[in-house]
C-alpha cells in the first residue's frame, strides 16, 4: 500500500482513541443489546445500525489479544471472537458518552450527518455487492458502514478543526474533503492510522485511505473502487453531479456496472434516505 504523509500530531492524537462514542445514543438499543434472550443475529442487527458500535467491535476483534489480529472483517466474525459479554461490554463504552471530556462530544446534528450516511453507504455496498460474485456481501456491509469513520475520529479528536471544514464546505457548496488539507489533515489520512495502528484487515486499510483515488490504491483496487462508487450514491443528495461524471463512470466501467445498473440504484437512493431519516427516529 501506498506511504500516506506522516504527521505527528495526528497520529499520536489518533494512537490515543480507543473506543468511538456511539452516534445513536439510545437507551432502546441499549435494552436490545443487554436482552440475555436476544438471539446472535438479532443482535448483530441492531448492532449494524451504528457504525461506531460496528468499528469498535472490528477494532477489538482485531487486537492481539484475541488472536485474530488483521483477520476480523464482519461482524459476525466480531461477535464470534469477542463472545456475547465482552461484545455487550463494548457496546455499552460506546453508549455512554459520560468518559468523554466535553470537548470529544459529538453534536447532535453533526451524529445525525454521520450516521445516516454510513447506514446509507452500508445499504449501497450490500446492493452492488450483491452482483458482484467477487465480494463477500457481509464484508462489504461493514465496509459501506465503516469506510468514512475517519470523519467521526476528526469530530472527537479535531473538533474545531472538523466543524471549520463542514462550515467552510456548505458556504462554498463543495465536498468537505475538497478543502479538509487547508487544515494540515484528512478523514482518510485520519482513518489509516487507525488501522494500520490497530491491525485492521489490509482492506479496510485500502478502501478508507484511497475511497476518493482508488486508482492511486496499490492493492485491492476493485473494493477499493466499489466503495469509491458508494460513497458518491451516499453522497448524492448533497452533489448530484457526482453522480454523471466522466471519472464515476469510468469506475462503473471497471466493475461491469452497466447504465441500467447504476440509474436502478440512483433511482432508489430516495426510498434508502426515507429508511434512514425513519430509523433515526426510531431509535432517539
Amino acid at each position: 500500500m501506498s506511504t500516506m504523509a506522516f504527521d505527528k500530531e495526528i497520529y499520536n492524537r489518533v494512537s490515543k482513541v480507543k473506543l468511538l462514542p456511539a452516534l445513536v445514543n439510545s437507551k432502546r438499543m441499549l435494552k436490545i443489546i443487554y436482552d440475555q434472550t436476544c438471539a446472535v443475529k438479532e443482535l448483530e442487527s441492531i448492532i449494524g445500525y451504528d457504525c461506531s458500535l460496528a468499528a469498535n467491535l472490528v477494532l477489538t476483534g482485531n487486537t492481539s489479544s484475541y488472536g485474530h489480529r488483521g483477520e476480523v472483517s464482519t461482524l459476525s466474525k466480531a461477535i464470534t471472537v469477542l463472545g456475547l459479554d465482552q461484545v455487550r461490554w463494548v457496546c455499552l463504552f460506546s453508549l455512554m458518552t459520560d468518559w468523554l471530556p466535553n470537548e470529544c462530544v459529538i453534536g447532535e446534528a453533526h451524529r445525525e450527518r454521520l450516521w445516516k450516511h454510513s447506514f446509507v453507504a452500508s445499504k449501497i455496498a450490500v446492493e452492488i455487492s450483491g452482483h458482484r460474485p467477487w465480494m463477500n456481501v457481509e464484508e462489504a456491509f461493514l465496509l459501506g458502514l465503516t469506510y468514512d469513520i475517519g470523519w467521526q475520529i476528526m469530530a472527537v479528536c479535531f473538533r474545531s478543526q472538523f466543524e471549520d471544514i463542514l462550515k467552510t464546505a456548505a458556504r462554498n457548496k463543495v465536498p468537505p474533503w475538497w478543502i479538509e488539507a487547508r487544515y494540515g489533515m484528512s478523514h482518510t489520512q485520519i482513518a489509516f492510522y487507525l488501522g494500520a495502528q490497530r491491525a485492521l484487515p489490509e482492506c479496510f486499510q485500502a478502501v478508507a485511505a484511497f475511497h476518493h483515488i482508488p486508482e492511486k490504491s496499490s492493492s485491492f483496487k476493485t473494493e477499493v473502487t466499489l466503495i469509491s462508487l458508494v460513497d458518491v450514491l451516499a453522497h448524492a443528495r448533497e452533489h448530484p453531479e457526482a453522480m454523471n461524471e466522466e471519472l464515476t463512470l469510468s469506475r462503473c466501467k471497471r466493475l461491469n456496472i452497466c447504465e441500467d445498473e447504476w440509474s436502478g440504484y440512483q433511482q432508489r437512493l430516495d426510498r434508502i434516505w426515507f429508511e434512514a431519516d425513519h430509523l433515526w427516529r426510531m431509535l432517539q
